[in-house]
């Protein structure tokens, strides 16, 4: 047994003590792509209801990606934000990995004739 471990612990040894040496043999990568509106929760609080006009919205905010007509005078706006972070690592021949995130949300603000009622995150 004691054969074994001896033999065992030469060779990872030998691995640690190269893989610093080595620069090549350990890498990585991570990249971030967002995609739509991002409305921080600071900005969500400043949208009043009964007082916040949709020209400031739209001015804050952008153009929505969709927006629903409840009737007449009811339209809800909707805002669509998508977060993706792909990242990898290895350590080359040993080990690999990989993951990838996807965050998604949306903000929604609701106008009666051009003024906010109501404003959520869903």
């Amino acid at each position: 047994m004691k054969t074994i471990l001896r033999g065992f612990a030469v060779p990872c040894a030998v691995i640690c003590l190269a893989l610093p040496s080595a620069g090549c043999l350990v890498g990585g990568h991570s990249d971030i792509h967002q995609e739509g509106n991002y409305v921080s929760p600071d900005t969500l609080t400043q949208i009043k209801n009964g007082e916040t006009k949709a020209s400031w919205v739209r001015a804050v905010l952008g153009e929505p990606n969709e927006k629903i007509r409840v009737d007449e005078h009811d339209e809800i706006w909707r805002y669509a934000y998508s977060e993706t972070k792909d990242s990898s690592g290895y350590v080359f021949l040993l080990f690999s990995n990989s993951d990838k995130k996807v965050t998604k949300s949306n903000v929604f603000v609701e106008f009666k004739d051009g003024v906010v009622t109501n404003r959520w995150r869903g």
